[in-house]
């Protein structure tokens, strides 16, 4: 079995030159938590994550041990006020660009085996063609229901 036969090939994605608020539209309407960011010839150059954005949007101090010390978690209005302040910042200035990929006939048994070397929270991949052009994704959840499908 190839990444092909496991991708989700139905996803959204988001143009290199649009906009942070075009983001976070997208992470309002969905369930997705990262959306993958393309040129305009499709190819994949990118990820942005609804995590990404609240990083930068909640003060710097909140992040570091001042926060421990703190009663009280940042004032709410200055998150705001900085989401807002950066809505019109495009994409480009803060997706990730080191996203994890792979080609379409990867066996899934490596897919699975790249999926388990993910750093953080991550859990998928890209599956792109030779020349890094977007045709799916698949991640843990996908290959453990194909898997499933095998053993019952």
């Amino acid at each position: 079995m190839l990444a092909s036969n496991v991708m989700t090939t139905d996803l959204f994605t988001l143009h290199r030159d649009a906009l942070i608020k075009d983001a976070v539209a997208l992470f309002r309407d969905s369930m997705v938590h990262e959306f993958p960011v393309v040129d305009s010839d499709g190819r994949l150059v990118g990820e942005v994550s609804s995590k990404s954005i609240l990083h930068r949007a909640v003060p710097a101090y909140a992040s570091s041990e001042l926060l421990a010390a703190m009663r009280a978690g940042p004032d709410i209005q200055s998150v705001y006020n900085n989401l807002k302040a950066m809505l019109d910042t495009p994409l480009s200035e803060l997706m990730t660009t080191d996203v994890p990929t792979v080609h379409a006939d990867t066996p899934t048994s490596a897919v699975a085996a790249e999926l388990t070397q993910l750093a953080g929270d991550s859990s998928h991949v890209y599956v792109t063609d030779s020349d890094n052009k977007l045709l799916g994704v698949i991640s843990s959840r996908d290959v453990i229901h194909r898997f499933s499908e095998q053993i019952q």
